[in-house]
């Protein structure tokens, strides 16, 4: 369908939109002439010709024959429900219509006196449901203006409103076909737009008018630009990290080599292994934005509880409560490092992690609690930016550099879902993981 519209309307949006009035216009010029060649060309059924011209001539005749005074009241009581009277003194202005020629010839030859009395009749184009307007002209120019709505009348009536409606019936689904078919492409664009910044995008197909394909254009050159930017950066950090690591291990070979107390040499040993904590997580980090392996079908209830068994057995308070089985396809690495460092997080700082998991609404939502101080609240949101650290953690000269949260809502984010913290009331904190059912 895309492929059709594209070959039958301009390129551009200017000229869709006057490719679109043309047609309508088209469409307008050809209903009307049909229309109107329709209307000079209809007849009542003999029936109800020969009734209606004989109820034109008696009413002239009354009217006529009545005092100036009188035949407006006259009109309106001679009027029924098929044929409505006026009487105007002065000469009257007929209504805008379509010349009904045929009828007019039928009337006269049912009664010849009408062509004396300058007989007019026309189908209202601005009123097609009131029926047949007219006009007579009395002996002293005064004039009976009558509206009549025979039976064999309808077709022409109800043609005349789908005459009217069809322009609109036929321009409102090709205009929303057009519509729809020209906004796709931005449509797609602001899905796009959600995720801009995020590495590996794929850029936009460029379809659709000529201006939305130059914003697409721009679009994907501006985020080539910045996928360019994140190499970069990445491949500095990961230089940095990599050099790093041949100093550290000269000082421990050189350290190994010397004769030193063992709480010196303990002391020693415990910065070597800071330090390659530090360049770990940082690298972590650093590979949340690299290219994802392929999806895989992975147990997300065993992964769960398995990383609380290990908690367990190192003999810290740990608990799941959940399904025992949730298959889902998503990047398993991602999402088990993510939990880790969750779970982690709260054995580290709360002294304890408790686990949830259910699926609801479409999501998988995934709890970790503890017992632990929790953050204070203008924290919450700060603590998930990377190199981080808050003042407990550096007061408890707690080892890392203020990545596991981050490296938590990176992976999180790239998979769909969203990590909200939030304070327990009955103390402690709470992290939730918040993953679409198809991840």
């Amino acid at each position: 369908m895309r492929q059709w519209l594209a070959r039958l309307v301009p390129a551009g949006l200017t000229a869709r939109l006057i490719a679109i009035v043309i047609l309508v216009m088209a469409l307008d010029f050809g209903s009307n002439a049909v229309f109107f060649r329709r209307a000079s060309n209809f007849t009542l059924s003999s029936a109800d010709a020969s009734a209606l011209a004989e109820r034109l001539t008696q009413a002239a005749d009354a009217i006529n024959a009545a005092p100036f005074a009188q035949r407006a009241d006259l009109a309106r009581r001679l009027s029924g429900n098929a044929l409505r009277l006026e009487w105007h003194a002065d000469a009257f202005q007929p209504v805008s219509g379509a010349v009904l020629s045929g009828l007019h010839q039928q009337l006269l030859q049912k009664d010849p006196s009408l062509a004396a009395r300058n007989l007019q009749i026309q189908l209202a184009v601005l009123h097609p449901g009131e029926g047949l307007h007219g006009d007579l002209t009395l002996a002293d120019t005064s004039h009976m203006v009558f509206v009549a709505t025979p039976r064999s009348a309808w077709p022409l009536m109800a043609g005349h409103v789908f005459d009217l409606v069809l322009p609109t019936a036929t321009f409102a689904p090709l205009a929303l076909m057009l519509v729809f078919a020209s906004l796709r492409p931005l449509r797609a664009l602001v899905r796009a737009s959600r995720r801009i910044g995020t590495p590996h995008f794929k850029p936009l197909e460029e379809r659709g008018p000529a201006e939305v394909r130059l914003l697409v254009r721009a679009f994907n050159a501006m985020q080539r630009r910045i996928d360019d930017l994140f190499e970069d950066n990445t491949n500095t950090l990961l230089a940095i990290g990599h050099d790093l690591r041949t100093p550290l291990a000269r000082l421990q070979l050189r350290l190994d080599s010397m004769a030193l107390p063992d709480e010196e040499r303990s002391a020693f040993d415990a910065d070597i292994d800071e330090m390659r904590d530090l360049l770990a997580s940082l690298q972590t980090f650093i590979e949340a934005d690299s290219a994802a392996p392929a999806p895989e079908r992975v147990d997300l209830a065993a992964m769960v509880q398995t990383l609380v068994d290990q908690a367990e057995d190192r003999g810290l308070e740990a608990g799941y409560l959940g399904p025992d089985r949730l298959v889902v396809v998503t990047q398993a690495v991602a999402l088990r490092r993510a939990l880790g460092n969750l779970i982690e997080n709260a054995l580290h700082y709360g002294g304890s992690a408790q686990v949830r998991m259910a699926e609801e609404a479409g999501e998988i939502r995934i709890t970790v609690e503890d017992n632990g101080p929790g953050i204070a609240e203008e924290d919450l949101g700060r603590v998930l930016q990377p190199f981080v650290r808050l003042d407990a953690a550096r007061e408890r000269n707690s080892r890392g550099m203020g990545l596991g949260l981050a490296i938590v809502d990176r992976a999180v984010r790239l998979l769909g879902g969203k990590l909200t913290l939030a304070n327990r009331s009955e103390g402690g904190l709470r992290a939730e993981i918040a993953l679409p059912a198809e991840v």
